[in-house]
């Protein structure tokens, strides 16, 4: 240590120090004194002490003092976490916990199984398929020959349809179905080459292009193909007749050869042997579909059109495609043999064709008288549908409508009440309607009355299923007045008010116009509020979007003095759904009060809209807002109406 340290405090500016005592024999006043700490006197230190408070002593009886809490904020929703605290260790509060933790989890687990034991129970599900093309199809059937001249020789042509295609598709028409289409002797069934287009019609290069420009437009086309006969100009008719030279010995049984005839009605003499034919018609030679090497051709036949892009097949002659020994009555048991075996072979190679891609052709056909039964069996044999031949028969003042009744509704009534309850029960027979064909009398022609054609017209649109619409039929065309240059019912089409109706521009034409075409033609009606024409547009632009009237459910009203309903309702897994469409139809010549009682739904009927109403019919009017709450429809003479409501 250095001297300086152990001197006393001075001032030689040193930091005093105190010594270290030895504290062996020295009392703590004397090492208080030297250290520098006073000691206090011990009754100065008691008298300085704060008295002890002692705790009085907790009784076990007493409640724990009450804690003060500070005041709850009064924007506080709930407890704080300091008033949780105390129920956390709690044994009540941890009980219910716990037994609500697992009451949560077992019913979850219990919902999760009742799903899945629903998913497994439930019966499946209704699917609601998309119907064919051809089931909704509304069909437009020309009869080209009348319909448009192009090139001015005053008979149509595959030119002038051509030309007309917008127009068509633009009042609805989604098929075309040209007739004649093949070559023949007779513009029916007398076909000369089972792959060549008529010449009359154009060049059979023409055929590709009208099936390109359809189908551009995206709209089908369907032929008529005579599939159990030709005529005796045909190929296969030379060489059968010629089989005992030998590069013609495979035609021998292509035809039905005899050398003795009883029945002149079936068979006709040619080089001392008699072929069989159509009944009453020699130029029409019938083939033998049982031999094989004919059905190959045929077949062949056919795949050549669908890789041309034919959509569909009318199957003519159908009659013919087996006969009973004396060639005189259809073996129809060896016909739907035959039928089974085109349907699959159609499908077969359209299936197969990198050409048709797999698309669906429709074969159909008719069967004149046809009962019940003999449809089941075309249908079951592989026809897509059956032509229903019936309304077909309609006419005023017959055997099928007396003329007692004073109109036509009795028997158009009766006749579909019949097919629609057949059709009801028997749904794999498709309906297919027809009123008007290239054999049969025009429509307005046949009723005697103009607004009775359009009644049936509205009536036809909103029928289930395919529907074919003769041309003309859409603007009321009527029959040739004493014209035999052409049948009555193949008069030139009547585009407008120019000469020969706009049909062509020859002066003297072998097919003429109707003496009405100033009044009744296209162009006028097009451009008409109301019209014939404006009747059928609007229908058959429904029936491409409107699943009601595409594949719903149908009830016809029962007939009231002349008048009746029918109405077109989407039924799906027993409910009433989408939009109801209702036609009323008054063919009396008075007015009558139709009820509407019956129709599905019917509370609905105060909120009801037009769809479209008869050109004479000044009541009512498309898009007009009407309240049937009273449920009941007055219509005038003649009038008929096409409204909807909801479901």
């Amino acid at each position: 240590m250095d001297a300086t340290d152990r001197l006393m405090p001075g001032p030689e500016g040193k930091t005093p120090r105190f010594y270290e005592v030895d504290r062996s024999n020295k009392t703590e006043s004397y090492i208080s004194a030297v250290s520098g700490n006073p000691v206090v006197p011990e009754h100065i230190m008691l008298k300085e002490q704060p008295p002890k408070t002692s705790e009085p002593e907790k009784k076990p009886w007493e409640r724990p003092p009450t804690v003060i809490r500070p005041p709850k904020n009064p924007d506080q929703i709930g407890l704080n976490e300091e008033e949780l605290e105390e129920f956390r260790n709690d044994p009540c509060w941890k009980f219910i916990r716990t037994v609500l933790f697992i009451l949560f989890w077992l019913i979850w687990l219990a919902l999760f199984a009742a799903a899945i034991l629903l998913v497994c129970l439930s019966p499946a599900c209704i699917i609601r398929e998309k119907p064919n093309w051809w089931q909704t199809a509304v069909a437009y059937h020309v009869w080209v020959p009348s319909f448009q001249d192009s090139d001015g020789d005053g008979v149509g042509d595959v030119d002038g349809l051509i030309d007309r295609l917008d127009q068509l598709r633009k009042t609805g028409v989604q098929t075309i179905w040209p007739s004649p289409f093949l070559i023949s002797d007779d513009d029916r069934t007398a076909v000369r080459s089972f792959s060549q287009m008529d010449p009359k019609l154009g060049v059979n290069q023409k055929a590709d292009e009208l099936i390109q420009k359809i189908h551009e437009r995206e709209m089908k086309i369907v032929i008529s193909v005579p599939i159990a006969t030709t005529s005796l100009e045909h190929e296969w008719f030379l060489n059968s007749a010629t089989a005992s030279k030998t590069p013609n010995a495979n035609y021998s049984q292509f035809y039905t050869w005899v050398s003795k005839a009883a029945d002149t009605n079936f068979f006709a003499e040619h080089k001392n042997l008699f072929y069989l034919h159509e009944k009453g018609n020699a130029k029409s030679a019938v083939l033998n579909w049982q031999n094989s090497n004919l059905r190959e051709h045929m077949f062949n036949a056919l795949s050549e059109w669908i890789d041309r892009g034919v959509d569909g097949f009318e199957l003519l002659g159908i009659e013919y495609l087996a006969r009973t020994p004396n060639g005189t009555e259809p073996e129809w048991n060896a016909i739907y043999d035959v039928i089974r075996d085109i349907r699959f072979h159609v499908d077969t190679y359209s299936n197969e064709s990198t050409i048709a891609k797999v698309k669906k052709i429709a074969l159909f056909s008719t069967r004149e008288e046809a009962k019940e039964k003999d449809k089941k069996r075309m249908a079951k044999s592989g026809m897509d549908t059956v032509i229903n031949y019936e309304l077909g028969e309609v006419e005023k003042d017959t055997k099928i409508c007396h003329k007692n009744e004073g109109s036509v509704a009795t028997c158009v009534h009766e006749i579909l009440s019949d097919v629609l309850l057949f059709h009801s029960l028997n749904e794999q027979v498709w309906p297919h309607w027809r009123f008007g064909s290239p054999d049969l009398a025009r429509l307005a022609s046949r009723v005697g009355s103009r607004p009775h054609a359009q009644l049936l017209l509205m009536l036809q649109m909103v029928l289930p299923g395919t529907n074919n619409i003769y041309y003309g039929e859409e603007i009321g065309m009527r029959n040739l007045a004493n014209d035999s240059r052409v049948p009555p019912q193949k008069g030139a089409m009547q585009w407008d008010d120019t000469l020969n109706g706009g049909f062509t521009w020859a002066l003297s034409p072998p097919v003429p116009s109707n003496i009405d075409v100033a009044n009744i033609n296209w162009k006028r009606q097009y451009s008409e509020p109301q019209s014939t024409l404006k009747i059928f547009a609007k229908l058959a632009k429904l029936r491409q979007r409107e699943d009601a009237l595409k594949t719903g459910a149908t009830l016809i009203g029962r007939l009231v003095d002349g008048a009746f309903t029918v109405t077109r309702f989407n039924n799906f897994e027993n409910r009433t759904t989408g939009n109801i469409y209702v036609a009323a139809l008054n063919f009396a010549e008075h007015p009558v009060k139709l009820p509407l009682t019956d129709l599905p739904n019917n509370e609905k009927l105060v909120k009801t809209t037009i769809v479209t109403a008869t050109s004479n019919c000044e009541a009512f009017y498309a898009r007009q807002l009407v309240d049937f709450g009273s449920k009941e429809i007055e219509l005038e003479p003649n009038q008929g109406v096409v409204f909807r409501y909801s479901a």
